[in-house]
């Protein structure tokens, strides 16, 4: 179900969020063909003071966890954006190593590093129940990297399997899932 989350009275113990992060001075290029794009030509980005200003805790249950991915630049802004949502960081949750459609590992060129991995992390406010949480669902995993900043849809499997039926949320969202609320401009 698609929700409005500015306008919404339900309250959710799981958010999930991919944030629309900007590059500013280091806006990554992309090369598709022959030519360079800017992350704007896929989709829009979000300024970190606007995404502050959202009120998240209106949609976040008292017990709640939030599950953010993050570029590796862009880890003390997310850190920031989880505080001002009302969480409090608590792990890395996942480590998403990119695979090629023909399961060889992504290399992209970084500002230091090659780049072929991505970073989810945990933040949680309240008490989640912990004894209803499966414990054996791995922080590392290779799965394909298809269009551009989407991510793979086992992470939404992972994390039903770690809290079970509980009101869920996608912010951000590119598609629909069963199961799960949406929010984003693309859907």
């Amino acid at each position: 179900m698609v929700v409005d989350i500015f306008n919404t009275g339900k309250k959710y113990n799981v958010i999930y969020a991919d944030p629309p992060w900007r590059y500013g001075s280091k806006q990554p290029f992309l090369m598709r063909g022959t030519r360079f794009h800017r992350l704007e030509e896929f989709y829009r980005t979000t300024s970190m003071n606007e995404m502050q200003n959202w009120n998240i805790s209106k949609i976040a249950d008292k017990d709640c966890a939030l599950f953010m991915w993050s570029t590796d630049s862009h880890i003390p802004e997310a850190l920031e954006l989880m505080k001002a949502w009302g969480f409090k960081y608590v792990t890395v949750a996942f480590v998403w190593l990119k695979q090629t459609s023909k399961g060889k590992p992504v290399a992209n060129l970084g500002q230091w590093t090659m780049k072929g991995a991505e970073l989810c992390l945990l933040g949680t406010r309240g008490r989640m129940h912990r004894h209803k949480i499966k414990h054996n669902i791995r922080q590392v995993f290779s799965a394909e990297r298809t269009k551009h900043s989407k991510k793979p849809a086992v992470v939404r499997e992972f994390i039903t399997e770690m809290f079970g039926d509980v009101p869920r949320i996608e912010l951000f969202a590119r598609e629909k899932c069963e199961g799960w609320d949406c929010w984003g401009d693309e859907v």
